[in-house]
């Protein structure tokens, strides 16, 4: 049986504890009701999980994480992590529960101090990790409900990255750059091209999930073939020209190269967008 030495009673349900040299935070219901300090806490049938290894943080970074989060943000942060954690069919990474707690607390305490949180990249994200930012909606709701809060829409994009970025051999500030290099394409389009898109239409959303095709085909070196690509060339100049200059704002971004193919592709796309 495992056994835990209490080191901190954080709440009634959050205790800080020691096993094999090793801290954790553990959560669960009444798991800290009349226990103390040294006590070896042996019964683990209420404990909902390991919550986090607090290995590899530094002392100051750990004195701040036990001195200044709320218990009740660790609470709502392992429900976030239960519902996360049935709806992805992947192993998340280690250092998820510390990072979104981390950043749920940050974020409420600038919501107290009333200051304002802005997500340029809110649309973006929104379409480009859809079952993210459903998730994400889902974490925001759970903390509005129980710390009686106003959380604004822009909080659930910020989620979304750390969702993203809680599955194997991603980061979130993979999904960060994305959504960020596509606003810079969508605000160039619409400047270049005098139009004012609706970020809720047809066209327009085929064209942020074809733009999400591009970034990651560079990024694992595939490649599609466009067989209209001289006809493109002939046909819609003007967009072929814009999607060139689009295909040099991915690269500059990347690092990486845009086939004439894709921006053959991209320009068809913008020339639906011209008509919608």
């Amino acid at each position: 049986m495992e056994k835990y030495k209490i080191l901190k009673i954080l709440s009634n349900n959050v205790v800080l504890v020691e096993k094999s040299k090793q801290n954790y935070i553990l959560v669960g219901k009444g798991i800290g009701f009349s226990r103390k300090k040294g006590d070896i806490f042996k019964d683990t049938k209420n404990i909902e999980n390991t919550f986090i290894s607090l290995e590899g943080i530094n002392h100051s970074e750990y004195d701040n994480l036990i001195s200044t989060v709320d218990p009740k943000i660790i609470e709502l942060t392992q429900d976030i992590i239960n519902i996360i954690s049935k709806e992805i069919n992947e192993n998340l990474n280690p250092n998820f529960h510390l990072a979104l707690i981390d950043h749920i607390n940050f974020t409420i305490k600038r919501l107290k101090e009333g200051i304002d949180i802005v997500n340029p990249f809110l649309s973006e994200t929104k379409l480009l990790y859809p079952k993210e930012y459903y998730l994400a909606q889902k974490s925001v709701e759970i903390l509005i409900d129980n710390l009686n809060i106003d959380i604004p829409e822009a909080e659930i994009g910020f989620i979304a990255f750390h969702i993203y970025g809680a599955t194997n051999n991603k980061t979130k500030n993979e999904a960060f750059k994305n959504s960020k290099i596509i606003n810079k394409i969508i605000s160039y389009v619409q400047i270049k091209m005098n139009i004012n898109l609706d970020k809720d239409s047809f066209n327009y959303v085929r064209f942020v999930n074809h733009l999400r095709g591009v970034l990651g085909r560079i990024k694992t070196h595939k490649s599609i073939e466009n067989i209209f690509l001289n006809q493109l060339k002939k046909d819609i100049p003007y967009e072929f020209k814009i999607a060139y200059d689009v295909a040099k704002l991915i690269e500059t971004d990347s690092k990486l190269k845009v086939s004439e193919d894709e921006i053959g592709f991209m320009a068809l796309h913008l020339y639906k967008l011209k008509l919608s």
